[in-house]
């Protein structure tokens, strides 16, 4: 099959030049996938941070029909990296994805549960969320007890800041699904911004048991934790996200006003200067497209 996620190759490409699967991407152009795979693989067991290597291996999962294995990787991708060039690439792949799924299940079942939770998540994708949450609740009414359909919902809703009626829908995702890792941290997120935060720790703790290698996570565990007052906890959440994802730019700003009131300086100029440091190599980026 002649490959269907080429659109992305020019920046991909750009982005290949750290990158230690030249060999792994020649594959790929020549259509022969399961060679590609083992190329890729074999990069990042060199090098895990080869976000090129990652992108394109998610890509070639796709052509060889391994579509969950796909999305864990561009979800790695996602969760490690705040480079905008490269979560724009692993969200392009996601996009082409839905598209594809989207298509198939307008002819298979033009109007079903799944079709129109998928169709939610393209308007979501496209920043319409009033059309997202149109769809979202049409299929919970086909599927009333349709896993994710109140985390989909409730999502949308925290997104536009309708909080009571988010956090009317999120607990009752949990109420079926309690380790649902990101039900959890966006009732904790609502809760924390109606100034509740003894209320919303727990489900933000519960998120990161539920996904310790969520790094949004512990991000946003770590600023509830700031509020309520325990500044040595949101110091450990936060300097284990900057250790992770050492391009973060918001993480260091936090821990640098974090440093700053815990008196420490030092700590404070650096993360902060860190920070700058973030915002002028993107902006330099920018610049030069």
């Amino acid at each position: 099959m002649e490959g269907v996620f080429l659109g992305g190759l020019a920046v991909l490409l750009a982005l290949s030049a750290a990158s230690d699967s030249s060999r792994g991407l020649a594959l790929y152009r020549q259509q022969q996938f399961q060679a590609a795979e083992k190329e890729f693989r074999a990069s990042l067991a060199r090098n895990p941070k080869d976000t090129t290597a990652r992108l394109y291996l998610a890509r070639t999962l796709v052509e060889l029909g391994r579509i969950p294995e796909a999305l864990a990787e561009i979800n790695r991708t996602l969760d490690a990296q705040a480079d905008p060039d490269v979560r724009f690439q692993a969200g392009r792949i996601l996009r082409e994805l839905a598209e594809q799924r989207l298509a198939a299940l307008e002819l298979a079942a033009p109007d079903s549960a799944p079709l129109h939770e998928l169709a939610g998540r393209q308007f979501e994708l496209k920043g319409d969320r009033v059309q997202a949450l149109r769809e979202y609740r049409a299929a919970l009414a086909l599927d009333p007890v349709r896993p994710g359909a109140h985390y989909w919902i409730g999502n949308i809703l925290w997104k536009m800041r309708e909080l009571d009626a988010a956090a009317e829908e999120l607990r009752a995702e949990l109420v079926a699904s309690p380790h649902h890792a990101m039900a959890n941290l966006r009732l904790g997120q609502a809760l924390v911004a109606r100034n509740q935060e003894a209320q919303a720790l727990p489900y933000m703790e519960r998120a990161v048991e539920a996904a310790p290698e969520s790094l949004e996570a512990r991000r946003e565990l770590g600023k509830a934790y700031r509020k309520a007052g325990r500044l040595a906890e949101a110091r450990r959440e936060w300097e284990a996200v900057a250790r992770a994802r050492p391009e973060d730019d918001q993480v260091h700003y936090l821990l640098g006003n974090l440093y700053r009131e815990l008196g420490e300086a030092v700590l404070a100029q650096r993360e902060l200067e860190r920070h700058r440091g973030i915002l002028e190599r993107r902006r330099a980026r920018a610049e030069r497209r």
